[in-house]
């Protein structure tokens, strides 16, 4: 039996603010050296897995989690993305990990760059700024 928790479409927003139907797969994280970080993964679900997203988690990225089934992003100007999920319980554990890589990231940017950074996760959105 299929694992249908993190089963996903991903969605672009295009030029008209509309969103565009990137195609249905299974998410997953995974450190990409080729990145240097851990990288929301989507293969393709019915066709031959191949990857339909590839995106490096970044403690400065405000993701937002709507609802019980959606997250969203920015990745760069004009280039915002979204996660719908098939069930709660995938969108839970992908947020999870979208949060422990962010506070990972923060704190050791913390340690090795003396700069004060804060992240706190919340329900719906990770808030980056920072300290005074």
């Amino acid at each position: 039996m299929t694992d249908t928790r993190r089963r996903v479409k991903v969605y672009t927003l295009n030029e008209d603010r509309q969103w565009d139907d990137r195609g249905t797969g299974h998410v997953s994280s995974a450190y990409v050296e080729r990145l240097k970080g851990t990288s929301l993964l989507v293969r393709r679900a019915e066709s031959d897995g191949s990857l339909l997203l590839e995106s490096k988690i970044n403690p400065n990225t405000a993701y937002q989690k709507q609802q019980d089934t959606l997250i969203v992003w920015s990745e760069a100007e004009n280039y915002d993305l979204a996660l719908s999920f098939q069930e709660k319980a995938g969108c839970d554990e992908i947020w999870e990990k979208i949060c422990q890589v962010s506070a990972l990231l923060s704190v050791f940017f913390l340690w090795s760059c003396d700069l004060c950074v804060f992240v706190l996760c919340q329900l719906s959105t990770v808030y980056v700024w920072p300290s005074p």
